[in-house]
């Protein structure tokens, strides 16, 4: 399974986000998480974030800034960090629209409507938590489905509790990417 976390830039939020979910799922060799951004950035991770990082033990995985291209269209999933990107993304490539979510949204709908591993393949369970789904959720902004973004000029307490926000986020997606049968 194929897995990308979506950014802006690809610098702080998703990087940090791939990190923190590859070492979550590493009991499964079937799931892969990249990172992507919608515009790309310059590859520097902020110094502030890098300490933030240091502290906890976590390393970035994915090289910082690339962008999000054509080569993600055969994604199993993709989670956007911000309502705006994935409207962004969606409305570029809409055949993407289907399997693409906020991260925040994706742990909702997950946790409110679990799969059924033995009943269903994992492309079938994204059919069913998107089936109820309106383009029309995509308009406006919307706080319960952004992950705050502390730009390049951030300062530690706010990496800090971005990264936060994403061990939490993390913790709640992981368990529904793992364990999926790879002949369903």
């Amino acid at each position: 399974m194929k897995v990308v976390v979506v950014c802006f830039a690809n610098t702080c939020r998703s990087p940090v986000a791939e990190a923190l979910l590859a070492e979550s799922v590493m009991s499964d060799p079937t799931v892969v998480i990249t990172s992507k951004g919608l515009a790309g950035g310059d590859g520097s991770t902020p110094p502030a974030l890098n300490d933030v990082l240091s502290v906890r033990g976590l390393s970035l995985n994915s090289p910082s800034g690339e962008r999000l291209g054509p080569e993600s269209d055969d994604a199993d999933l993709l989670l956007f960090m911000e309502r705006s990107l994935l409207r962004e993304a969606v409305v570029a490539r809409p055949t993407l629209w289907p399997r693409s979510f906020t991260f925040r949204e994706f742990a909702r709908r997950a946790q409110l409507n679990p799969p059924s591993r033995e009943t269903e393949s994992f492309s079938q369970w994204i059919d069913v938590l998107h089936a109820s789904r309106s383009r029309d959720e995509l308009l406006g902004d919307d706080p319960r489905d952004d992950v705050n973004d502390p730009g390049l000029w951030g300062d530690g307490p706010a990496f800090e509790a971005m990264v936060d926000e994403l061990v939490v986020l993390s913790s709640k997606v992981a368990p529904f990417l793992i364990g999926w049968s790879t002949s369903a």
